[in-house]
């Protein structure tokens, strides 16, 4: 599952994810990875993806 999250992060954004923004999908619970497979057509960019980290941790 962090695979292909890791995938449509590339594919959406035509980047190579940072090592921080890997470290923090790995860590992710299943439900998580869940969420954030179906929110991530919704980020306009890599900061969104950031920001919905930041909110995890609230």
């Amino acid at each position: 599952m962090q695979r292909l999250i890791l995938s449509q992060l590339e594919r959406k954004f035509s980047a190579e994810i940072s090592p921080i923004i890997k470290e923090n999908i790995q860590q992710l619970s299943l439900e998580k990875l869940e969420n954030l497979g179906i929110i991530i057509d919704g980020f306009s960019s890599l900061e969104d993806l950031s920001n919905w980290f930041q909110e995890l941790e609230q």
